[in-house]
């Protein structure tokens, strides 16, 4: 979807990439009268997201929590550096691992507190 579209603009502005970054071109002139042109990559998702998500899953089953705060750490750790193909790639597993986390641990819970239920209506 996102790979047909490029936008590109001459003076100053954004085109959209395929990877889902946004390159800014501007152009300097010096006091020479020399122009220059400068590319800035500005990245659409920030794996800070990733690990936040990440924290709050973990909290409902913590074995599998360890996998996405790994990932969400990796992918914060790539997007410090300027890696960021490998922080978008780790960003995904992240969310990933942490919509699997929180699945798992709302099955669990649910199915813990049944058996409490049911174990607490027999009794009576």
């Amino acid at each position: 979807m996102f790979g047909s579209r490029a936008f590109t603009s001459t003076q100053t502005g954004h085109r959209c990439t395929s990877s889902a970054k946004f390159t800014s071109t501007r152009q300097i002139e010096n006091d020479i009268g020399e122009r220059y042109r400068i590319d800035e990559v500005e990245d659409e998702t920030h794996p800070k997201r990733s690990l936040a998500c990440a924290l709050i899953s973990s909290a409902c089953c913590p074995i599998l929590g360890i996998i996405a705060i790994v990932y969400a750490a990796r992918a914060v750790r790539a997007h410090s550096q300027g890696f960021y193909a490998e922080a978008t790639i780790f960003y995904k597993k992240a969310i990933r691992w942490s919509l699997i986390t929180f699945i798992i641990g709302l099955v669990l819970g649910s199915i813990i507190a049944f058996i409490f239920f049911v174990k607490t209506v027999l009794v009576v």
